[in-house]
């Protein structure tokens, strides 16, 4: 067991290196992470108003709204993306079948690749705080709790579950196509990150509750407004403590059973 934690840095301080060695790719990230941001707020401006009676319920600033949602589904994303992408990655460079080889376990990597994701969430994190402090006068966290701080280790690890879904299915069936972005983009639509459910027809308000991302999202907000009751925060962090155990649960079977199929077929040293 001491022996497997002890592989956890080295898999991040070598994702890390990969990354830091394409410099401009590293930088473009970052550049469109800001870019996003400006592109969203200057979208608002043309209301006209910073504040707006549809958020009057967060604090009615579009600016902190579009700043969190921007942060909180970043840094979510970005775990999952780094772990579907660093093992597609090992897959298609040939590496994979040759850690297998060693005594590494394959949770033991897909752990690593989250944890990498959520260094990488945590600079961007870093980046869109700076640019709301300096240029939109904005301090998001400065209403943080200890709740804020608990959502999002939730948070987190529900996302390694679903890192370790999508991880299991890219062994599995090779190419998963666009099923992320198309993925990416419903979920965005049904969980409040750049415009509060209120503003979807009614009819299709109810699917929000559907969506585990939804109670990362709204729980990360409630939690930044003083004035939310603690009992209503409390619902958040007993949802996202569920979800977490559930999708962790379903993550590693999924895993498992997707490897012992590419064992069997023998389609590890292939992508």
């Amino acid at each position: 067991m001491f022996d497997e934690l002890r592989k956890i840095p080295v898999f991040v301080v070598r994702d890390f290196r990969i990354l830091f060695t394409y410099k401009l790719a590293f930088s473009m990230t970052f550049f469109s992470i800001v870019f996003n941001l400006f592109y969203l707020v200057l979208f608002g401006s043309m209301f006209g108003s910073a504040d707006l009676a549809v958020l009057s319920s967060y604090g009615g600033d579009f600016i902190s709204y579009i700043l969190v949602g921007s942060i909180g589904w970043g840094f979510l994303w970005t775990i999952m993306g780094a772990t579907s992408t660093s093992l597609r990655t090992e897959m298609m460079i040939g590496t994979l079948e040759s850690i297998l080889l060693t005594s590494t376990k394959m949770f033991t990597m897909m752990l690593s690749y989250s944890l990498f994701g959520c260094f990488f969430g945590l600079i961007s994190i870093g980046i869109l705080m700076l640019v709301g402090h300096f240029l939109f006068g904005i301090t998001v966290f400065a209403t943080a709790t200890v709740y804020t701080l608990i959502i999002f280790i939730l948070s987190a690890t529900m996302m390694m579950g679903f890192g370790l879904i999508f991880g299991g299915l890219t062994i599995w069936l090779k190419n998963i196509g666009s099923t992320l972005p198309l993925l990416q983009n419903i979920i965005m639509f049904f969980c409040g990150v750049y415009f509060p459910i209120s503003v979807l027809p009614e009819f299709m308000q109810p699917i929000a509750n559907y969506m585990p991302f939804y109670y990362s999202i709204e729980g990360l907000r409630k939690s930044l407004i003083p004035s939310t009751p603690t009992s209503e925060v409390l619902f958040y962090v007993l949802v996202l403590l569920f979800l977490s155990i559930l999708f962790m649960i379903l993550g590693i079977f999924v895993l498992h059973r997707g490897l012992i199929k590419a064992k069997k077929g023998g389609s590890l040293s292939f992508y």
